[in-house]
């Protein structure tokens, strides 16, 4: 007992120490939904699973800052990320450090951190929440995190650009923009080489540009990766990738608020052999259609997303809709029940977000369409 106590003590005499230092806060989300996912247009035999998932992968963080004197301030942000249906060992969120996670300086001149940077695939998403905040409805059902942010299966933007640096700038009469860079590609690896002829140790560019104020939102994205080494034939999952988004929403006072987002993305070079002959690039657009209405504590959310064909293969696109109501219990609680489904095109292969992993249900094959039924319960804290 005595050395519990000393062990509390101890805690908070840390604890204390660290607060005299830097102003620390913790805070996070906590979600899970119940799911009925079934697979149709299919040769298969019919498919239902009912689920408990948390597809939008749970997660708390430590962020802090010290003034340093005359405007200039240091700062940190830890994310941890968790799985609230399964182990952190089999699921996506896999501890501590696994989100945004960087240090770095403010001041009246922006902001710049190094660590790791969610940069693309967040962009827009605000135009499909409601007015009063962030909805429960699961990740799956989001127009960004299923079709624009993919061509087919193959994911445009990686969710978290390790070894990169972020500048954001202060906000302008409503304008602010950032700029991200990552020094290696998509794999993170820094400094590896093959010992093979056309290397290439790998880039990544981000650029954004926002614009709020009073009812109107824009935003427009560009990102630009490029696939470290790759001394092989360039497919679809390693060709070099470009994606311009932009997105927007007027808000009106009656709490009806309706957006457009469009995307173009690119994969470069499709086809190109190991001796660089050959290849072409694939394109493929998509748009979406947001709209919600939000009196008092309720949010009727709906949208509306079509993907075009690639470029370089007919009948590849997809098309998905999700009607849903989500209920704020309080300023930290939401409970909701929404329905979505994304219906592919002959050779479409658009997923609903995180198929064939712990957090939703199984791959869809081409062609095939996912119909999701889910309740969802959320709490910030």
């Amino acid at each position: 007992m005595k050395k519990s106590l000393l062990a509390i003590a101890m805690l908070g005499a840390f604890a204390t120490a660290a607060q005299a230092q830097s102003n620390v806060s913790i805070g996070g989300v906590v979600q899970a939904n119940w799911k009925s996912f079934s697979i149709g247009n299919s040769t298969r035999a019919t498919q239902t699973e009912y689920r408990i998932d948390d597809d939008y992968t749970s997660r708390f963080w430590l962020k802090g800052s010290e003034d340093l004197g005359g405007g200039l301030s240091a700062l940190f942000n830890i994310e941890n990320r968790l799985n609230t249906d399964v182990s952190s060992a089999i699921g996506d969120g896999n501890g501590l450090g696994n989100g945004d996670t960087y240090l770095g300086l403010k001041g009246s001149w922006g902001q710049v951190t190094i660590g790791k940077h969610t940069m693309m695939s967040g962009e827009g998403k605000v135009a499909e929440r409601g007015a009063t905040g962030v909805p429960a409805i699961p990740e799956s059902m989001y127009g960004v995190s299923s079709v624009l942010g993919f061509v087919g299966a193959q994911n445009l933007t990686h969710t978290r650009v390790l070894n990169s640096i972020l500048y954001t700038s202060p906000k302008f009469s409503g304008f602010s923009g950032a700029i991200g860079v990552g020094t290696s590609g998509s794999n993170g690896n820094e400094g590896s080489t093959p010992g093979t002829s056309n290397y290439s140790d790998g880039s990544q560019l981000f650029l954004k540009a926002n614009y709020t104020q009073g009812p109107i939102y824009l935003n427009l994205a560009y990102w630009k990766t490029q696939a470290e080494g790759r001394p092989v034939a360039v497919t679809v999952s390693n060709a070099d990738q470009s994606q311009f988004r932009l997105s927007g929403y007027y808000l009106f006072p009656m709490g009806l608020k309706v957006g457009l987002q469009y995307d173009r993305a690119t994969l470069a070079n499709v086809g190109r052999t190991a001796a660089g002959v050959g290849g072409a690039d694939a394109r493929r657009s998509a748009w979406e259609l947001p709209i919600s209405y939000s009196f008092g504590p309720n949010t009727i959310l709906f949208s509306y997303t079509r993907a075009g064909s690639r470029s370089d293969l007919v009948d590849s696109g997809a098309k998905m809709w999700v009607l849903g109501y989500d209920y704020a219990l309080s300023k930290r609680t939401n409970v909701g029940v929404f329905y979505s489904r994304l219906s592919n095109d002959s050779a479409g292969t658009y997923q609903p977000y995180k198929t064939g992993t712990s957090s939703n249900g199984s791959v869809l094959v081409a062609g095939e369409s996912a119909s999701i039924l889910a309740l969802g319960l959320k709490h910030t804290f």
